[in-house]
């Protein structure tokens, strides 16, 4: 069906909301999405051999799948809720995205560039709004005397129950510890251990051996 003819139908009809814009150009791609509420929800792939698998029980609205190139693995974990809105967007062959089972996220920016790079948002995490994960620069930087490149991709993980603080942006080659936070506007471009709450431009840790919880209590229970 014509993307536009669809678009107007879905103002008349608002339950074809939950029929997503599905856009592929090449061979061998894969979808799957059963079990999971989609609102809004883009798929535009160029390539072949890519895989996208959306868990039971998540729940997306407004989010662009932006795939350019072949073999990248996207997998979005049962419970997963992306509230507003997200792009998810892999350049160049077999990038990784994984967002862990329970994770909740407002609207991020979560780019996986260069072959082979990996990003990996644990289970239970919670970003705010505005945040942007980056497995690579998008573009190159050498040594102008040896050639050298100075600015190659690296893995991102974010631990499990990590919480990203909003207009926040982690950057390549970053491990964020379980249980730690990242604050509002941090600008993290080093690993940081458990349990540590990072802050600044350039982001450091500013205190460890803290607990956090989605609940606003006044007090831990350590029952």
């Amino acid at each position: 069906m014509n993307e536009t003819v669809l678009r107007g139908l879905r103002v008349l009809f608002p339950r074809l909301k939950r029929i997503p814009i599905v856009r592929i150009h090449g061979r061998g791609n894969r979808l799957q999405y059963r079990g999971a509420v989609l609102l809004g929800v883009v798929f535009d792939i160029h390539g072949d051999d890519n895989e996208i698998t959306i868990a039971p029980g998540a729940f997306l609205r407004g989010v662009r799948f932006h795939l350019r190139g072949s073999g990248h693995r996207v997998h979005i974990g049962a419970g997963v809720r992306i509230s507003r809105r997200a792009e998810l967007w892999l350049e160049d062959e077999g990038g990784e995205l994984t967002i862990g089972p329970g994770t909740t996220i407002v609207s991020a920016h979560l780019a996986v560039t260069e072959p082979g790079s990996r990003l990996v948002i644990g289970p239970d995490c919670m970003l705010a709004t505005d945040i942007e994960i980056r497995t690579g620069d998008s573009h190159a930087i050498f040594d102008a005397q040896t050639g050298e490149r100075l600015n190659p991709a690296a893995d991102v993980v974010l631990e499990e129950h990590v919480w990203v603080g909003a207009r926040a942006i982690i950057l390549k080659g970053c491990r964020i510890g379980k249980g730690s936070v990242v604050a509002a506007g941090a600008v993290v471009t080093q690993s940081c251990p458990p349990q540590s709450i990072v802050a600044g431009n350039p982001a450091r840790v500013i205190r460890q051996g803290i607990v956090w919880t989605r609940h606003r209590q006044a007090k831990i229970d350590h029952g």
